[in-house]
C-alpha cells in the first residue's frame, strides 16, 4: 500500500492510499476509525498501517476513486519539525566515482524539513550557483518511537519507505569546511510521491534504484551496494536522539553524479528529473529559476 497526502481541486487536503498512480481513495472513506492525516497514520503505529492495509485492500474497489483531474498537487511527506538525516557517502560505486576509500563509520548531516517539495514540485536553481545536482535515494520513514535500538530490532520501527532526491549545490559543498548549507537550499529536497509501506517491499537492500535527466539514465544501481544497512544507520542515529514517527533517513546516493560526469551536465531550468525506485514509485520533479 502507499499513503500520499493529495490536495484537490475542491481545496480540501486528505490522506490517500493507492496501489496505482492513476487510483487514489480516500482513506477516511474506507470504513472504522481511519487516520485524519498522514502524520496521524504514522503516530497510530504499524498495528494500525497493517490494518489500514488490510482495509484498503478489502474495500478499495467498492469506493469511488480520486482521478487525476481531482488532485491539485501533492504535498510533502513531511512536517515542519521533522528530523531529516542524510547519509554522505553509502554506495561503494559514489565512493569509486569521487576517489574516496571505503568509509568504516557514515557521515550524517541534518537536512531541514522546510527545503523538501513534494512530487510534481519544482527544484529551485538559486541565484547563489548554478552547479545544482542531482542525487537519487532511497528513505526511510521512521513509524514508532525509538531510542537506542539494536540493529536486529530496528526494522520494527520503519513505517516505510519513499524516494529522495539529496539535490547538492556544488560549488557551495566544495569551498565550505562543512555541508550543511550547500544541502539546505530552498526546495532543493523532493521527497515521494508516497510512501510505501514495508509489506510491499521485498528487500530494502536489494532495490533498483535509477535517476533520468529528460528521460536519459545518469544513475543506475542496487540497494545491495550498501555500505552501512538500514537497521545499522537507524540504530546508531538512535543512540544520538529519538527518532519519532515521520523521521526520514536518506541513506545516499550511488554513482554518477553530475559532479562527477564529463563537462559536468549541471541541471537547468527547463529539465525534469526523475528519482525511480522498485517496488516504490517514480518521484518526479521540474527544475525552475528561484524567485
Amino acid at each position: 500500500m502507499n499513503l500520499t497526502r493529495l490536495y484537490l481541486t475542491s481545496g480540501e487536503e486528505i490522506l490517500a492510499a493507492t496501489a496505482a498512480e492513476d487510483r487514489f481513495v480516500n482513506v477516511n472513506d474506507l470504513p472504522g476509525d481511519q487516520a485524519a492525516n498522514f502524520q496521524d497514520a504514522l503516530n497510530r503505529g504499524p498495528d494500525y498501517l497493517t490494518s489500514l492495509s488490510n482495509d484498503f485492500e478489502k474495500h478499495r474497489q467498492n469506493l469511488t476513486p480520486i482521478g487525476a483531474s481531482d488532485i491539485d498537487h501533492y504535498l510533502p511527506l513531511v512536517r515542519p519539525d521533522t528530523k531529516i538525516y542524510c547519509v554522505g557517502l553509502n554506495y561503494t560505486s559514489h565512493a569509486e566515482e569521487l576517489g574516496a576509500t571505503i568509509p568504516k563509520h557514515p557521515s550524517v548531516f541534518a537536512r531541514y524539513a522546510s527545503t523538501c517539495v513534494p512530487h510534481g514540485g519544482s527544484i529551485l536553481i538559486p541565484r547563489a550557483s548554478d552547479q545544482v545536482d542531482w542525487e537519487a535515494e532511497l528513505a526511510i520513514i521512521i513509524g514508532a518511537p525509538v531510542k537506542n535500538v539494536l540493529e536486529a530490532d530496528a526494522m520494527n520501527y520503519v513505517a516505510g519507505a519513499t524516494c529522495f532526491n539529496d539535490v547538492s549545490i556544488r560549488d557551495f559543498q566544495e569551498r565550505l569546511p562543512k555541508i550543511t548549507l550547500a544541502k539546505n537550499f530552498d526546495a532543493s529536497g523532493p521527497i515521494g510521491p508516497w510512501m510505501t509501506t514495508l509489506e510491499d517491499i521485498p528487500d530494502l537492500d536489494n532495490l533498483d534504484i535509477e535517476l533520468r535527466v529528460n528521460g536519459e539514465t545518469m544513475q543506475q544501481a542496487s540497494t545491495s551496494e550498501f555500505i552501512f544497512s538500514v537497521p545499522y544507520l537507524i540504530s546508531l542515529i538512535s543512540q544520538v536522539c529519538e527518532l519519532r514517527p515521520g523521521d526520514v533517513i536518506s541513506t545516499g546516493t550511488p554513482g554518477g553524479v553530475a559532479w562527477k560526469r564529463p563537462g559536468q551536465p549541471w541541471l537547468k531550468p527547463g529539465d525534469t528529473v526523475e528519482v525511480e525506485i522498485s517496488h516504490i514509485g517514480v518521484l518526479r520533479n521540474g527544475v525552475a529559476h528561484d524567485w
